[in-house]
């Protein structure tokens, strides 16, 4: 293209056709509505995302039954009313003489019933404070729903000949000549020659009063501090430990399963509706101790001087068992031993050496240890006024010593202990069994003896008895009040952390969990039996304790308020400041547009005038820097470009000069 080409567009042209920067920045820029829009469109947007940050930032509280849970504080556990069912046989009463009316022996029993009640309830009466009765006598039985409550009036040719009478609950029988009589019946015996007795009557009605206030007592019993918590799921772990095997003289095996047979099954067996039962064993062959045993013969005051005593007096009277055991204790009185002082039998258990630990991990564990001492500390005792050989240990178990014979007497350095050798050590776990289950004991001196023997030719039997229907009543009475108890106590808990801490969360499964809870603590009534209380207040409480250590309702605790500030601050405040600061802009432009178009016209007018005189200033010195940037750039070419350079831009250049001037 040549300098005097026609086509070629001027200078003046380009300049015509190029945009103003007034221009350019009123295309760019949005109008004032739309600005206005775009501002308020960002609030919006927050505002409308509220509800969906409301709801998945919100804690959910579900509503809990208060209402029903201080109704539950206030009332009283019910006290179930027992049936005891009174049968006799019908020779247990005297023949009426020739002329007497006879009488059946119901009616001869409900006589007899209404003289007990009577005197029970007097009884009650004078006590402080105050007992009711809770059983009612009754004299047939429900076949759909039989009582298991039994008292029997029995003639008995091997019952004691004296008076007064001597109850006792009827044991379990075995073998071909049994009394027929059902297990765990309350049997008041009489000898033929107490029959004919003008006084009988009387008898019977004592022990009738003496034995029923023993075996169903108006409360139940309490829960002493040394007796375990109650647990539906309980371990016991018998544990056969040798002081140190590696010097001989120790157990290496013993009859644990016959021997929890014997003693231990018959006591659990009826309990299987409160405590599921896990039984385990071990034997341990290094349980050193932490302390060392005193050397030294017993004083005076260890020595058992009423039962040598006792014994000498027997055998006095030629009996040959006095005389044997009266032996035993002269010798044992005189023998140097290792004693165990008190202080030392706070520390026996070393848990430390002693490897305890039960395979079960949730489950509550009594511990039933059996100590062999090695041969350099035999014979080891306790340094006890009773001079017992075993001793508790509140909650957690039993330690009974046991001394085996002499390696001087024995053929190996080894031995295998015995169901016989093991009688005595478990008929004191036997014991130690029922004070860590708050067991009620059976015996009552004067009031439940222990039950004779079949024949004269069997002496009778120095095991423990089974547990029976009278004390397994009482356990479902004192534990069933202990689990609605706590129950209670953990609802009212519930309800005082969810009413004081407000980042709680109370989830559908926290309250479905209260709502049972409470829900079987109203089903308890006196119209149901026992055991059926007991599920509930069982199924009541651990509904309670599920709840109250939901994970779930401590998943917040530790989130108060200043921690979500310190969280929603750095995000949110970096984008509300600009938003915050852009419409507060945009309300003082619309206020100042407002005021102007509320003001009188002439100012208006020269206000415009003004303003649009300005805005023409300005293009005009924004097209002269325009111009003068593209006069420097002319002059900065080199020579070569120079020299190609047309004669319409080196003339356009000076009349920008002359502009500029001007």
């Amino acid at each position: 293209m040549s300098i005097t080409d026609p086509n070629r567009p001027s200078y003046s042209n380009l300049e015509r056709e190029k945009p103003t920067p007034a221009e350019v920045t009123l295309q760019i820029n949005p109008s004032t509505k739309r600005r206005l829009l775009i501002t308020l469109s960002f609030p919006l947007l927050f505002l409308l995302a509220i509800p969906f940050w409301w709801y998945v930032t919100s804690i959910e509280r579900l509503p809990l039954p208060v209402s029903r849970i201080d109704t539950l504080s206030n009332i009283t556990i019910p006290e179930v009313r027992g049936k005891i069912l009174v049968t006799a046989d019908s020779d247990a009463f005297p023949t009426p003489p020739p002329g007497r009316a006879v009488f059946e022996t119901k009616v001869i029993l409900e006589a007899l019933g209404r003289e007990v009640v009577k005197g029970v309830d007097g009884i009650y009466e004078r006590s402080r404070p105050q007992k009711k009765r809770n059983w009612d006598l009754i004299y047939d039985d429900n076949k759909e729903n039989p009582t298991p409550f039994k008292v029997h009036l029995r003639r008995f040719e091997h019952a004691n000949t004296s008076f007064p009478l001597e109850p006792y609950v009827q044991p379990f029988e075995k073998g071909l000549m049994t009394s027929g009589i059902t297990e765990g019946t309350l049997v008041i015996p009489v000898h033929p020659k107490q029959i004919s007795d003008r006084f009988l009557k009387q008898h019977y009605k004592i022990a009738l009063i003496n034995s029923l206030l023993s075996l169903y007592p108006a409360q139940p019993p309490m829960i002493p501090l040394r007796s375990l918590k109650y647990s539906p799921n309980i371990t016991l772990s018998f544990v056969l430990l040798n002081e140190d095997s590696s010097q001989g003289s120790y157990a290496r095996s013993w009859s644990i399963e016959s021997a929890i047979q014997d003693h231990f099954i018959p006591q659990l067996e009826p309990l299987k509706d409160i405590f599921n039962f896990t039984i385990e064993s071990q034997i341990l062959y290094h349980a050193p101790l932490t302390f060392s045993p005193t050397l030294g013969e017993p004083s005076s005051e260890k020595c058992d001087s009423a039962r040598i005593d006792a014994a000498l007096e027997g055998a006095k009277r030629g009996d040959e068992m006095d005389e044997a055991i009266a032996i035993d204790l002269i010798q044992e009185s005189r023998q140097q031993a290792w004693w165990v002082g008190e202080e030392d039998m706070k520390v026996f258990v070393n848990s430390e050496r002693w490897s305890l630990d039960s395979g079960s991990t949730n489950n509550p564990v009594l511990r039933f240890l059996l100590y062999i001492p090695k041969e350099a500390h035999r014979p080891m005792k306790l340094a006890t006024e009773d001079s017992a050989q075993s001793f508790l240990l509140p909650q957690f178990g039993s330690v009974h010593i046991l001394n085996p014979p002499s390696l001087s007497l024995t053929q190996t350095s080894t031995y295998h202990l015995s169901s016989s050798t093991l009688k005595g050590s478990f008929h004191l776990f036997t014991q130690h069994l029922y004070s860590l289950l708050a067991l009620p004991v059976l015996y009552d001196p004067g009031k439940i003896h222990h039950p004779p023997s079949p024949s004269p030719l069997l002496p009778p039997s120095d095991m423990w008895q089974g547990i029976t229907p009278w004390q397994v009543n009482q356990v479902l009475l004192s534990r069933g009040k202990e689990n609605s108890e706590e129950a209670i106590k953990t609802l009212i808990g519930i309800k005082r952390l969810v009413r004081k801490i407000k980042e709680m969360k109370i989830g559908k499964g926290v309250r479905d969990k209260v709502l049972g809870s409470v829900e079987r603590l109203e089903q308890m009534s006196e119209n149901r039996s026992a055991l059926e209380n007991f599920i509930s207040s069982r199924d009541a409480v651990t509904l309670a304790n599920e709840a109250f250590f939901d994970p779930s309702m401590m998943g917040l605790l530790y989130f108060p308020d200043e921690h979500k500030f310190a969280v929603y601050t750095p995000l949110f405040a970096p984008v509300a400041v600009p938003l915050l600061l852009g419409l507060l802009k945009e309300l003082l432009s619309w206020r100042k547009r407002k005021r102007a178009a509320a003001g009188p016209a002439p100012v208006l007018t020269a206000t415009a005038t003004v303003v649009e005189e300005s805005q023409e200033q300005g293009m005009v010195v924004q097209e002269l820097v325009n111009d003068q940037s593209l006069i420097s750039e002319i002059e900065q070419r080199d020579d070569s470009q120079t020299s190609v350079a047309t004669g319409e831009e080196v003339l356009g250049a000076r009349e920008l000069r002359s502009r500029i001037k001007k």
